[in-house]
């Protein structure tokens, strides 16, 4: 089910509906989170970069299953690689009981699985050489191939530690 961003709301305070006092709401309403509800027949572990299922287009041609049905993302997998964004809790589905599954579309993803050095500020990519739902620096896949470019799928917030980095995950219109 799609969410909407037509309203923001950028307040840090509001008002309670029974008291009429001021509550604070925190950072929460500031930070431009979106989340989509995908299904998954797999298991996907919150953090992990996700991607629309392409091996869906062998039973429904006309892509309907790939675009609602999601997988732990591997960037040298031709069917696993078109990111819709980052997984926001750990669920496992399967094939005759498909599980929905909360996935960042847009905004801050934390701990997300990383490979090798991540500056805070760099573009970052699905890493190219497998690692499953795991992110790398836009630079090392540039530097090392001569295909077209891949899309960056997020910024570094904070430099990678312990192979995790947060990551802000573009809004692609998904």
């Amino acid at each position: 089910m799609a969410t909407t961003s037509i309203l923001n709301y950028l307040e840090s305070t509001g008002k309670s509906v029974t008291t009429g006092a001021d509550v604070q709401l925190g950072s929460s309403p500031l930070n431009r989170l979106q989340v989509e509800t995908f299904l998954c027949e797999t298991a996907i572990v919150k953090g992990q970069a996700v991607s629309a299922d392409f091996a869906k287009m062998v039973t429904d041609t006309s892509g309907g299953l790939s675009a609602v049905t999601v997988i732990a993302g591997v960037g040298n997998v031709v069917t696993k690689t078109c990111v819709v964004g980052i997984a926001a809790e750990t669920v496992t589905g399967t094939a005759t009981s498909p599980q929905p599954v909360k996935v960042i579309t847009r905004g801050p993803a934390l701990a997300v699985p990383s490979v090798g050095a991540i500056a805070q500020g760099a573009p970052v990519i699905l890493d190219t050489a497998g690692g499953v739902g795991s992110v790398i620096i836009q630079a090392n896949y540039d530097a090392a191939v001569t295909a077209p470019v891949k899309e960056a799928i997020g910024i570094a917030m904070t430099a990678a530690a312990a192979n995790l980095v947060n990551i802000y995950v573009f809004g692609k219109g998904i």
